[in-house]
């Protein structure tokens, strides 16, 4: 294993939720079996540069994702609610489904990480 294979990044996408953007990143280490989902709040600005690079916008639905899709975190922001699913199938991407509160609640009781979150 190199050092420019321990870690990679995964699925990345820009998501808006209400007036706020966020860069949403997946963090892979293999070696230690690690999938982490990032969401860094960017500008309306940032996120236009971004999508005019190439950058995706983040798949937001009202239903779990069929196939082989994993739940990694519940993201609150701006009191709405998200369960966080990475979809690996032929591609490999950030699927947000809308939740309520008291599902984010329930799920984060049950062990489901909160997704991390990065103001800046």
């Amino acid at each position: 294993m190199s050092a420019q294979n321990v870690v990679a990044i995964g699925a990345n996408c820009v998501v808006r939720i209400r007036n706020m953007f966020f860069l949403v990143v997946e963090i892979e280490v293999d070696a230690i079996n690690l999938s982490e989902f990032v969401f860094i709040q960017i500008s309306g600005r940032e996120a236009s540069i971004l999508l005019a690079a190439g950058v995706k916008r983040c798949q937001i639905s009202n239903r779990i994702p069929t196939g082989n899709a994993v739940l990694t975190c519940v993201l609150i922001v701006a009191g709405e609610a998200f369960a966080v699913f990475d979809v690996e199938d032929t591609t490999d991407e950030a699927v947000l489904v809308r939740i309520s509160l008291r599902e984010a609640e329930r799920l984060i009781r049950r062990g489901v990480r909160r997704c991390t979150v990065i103001s800046r």
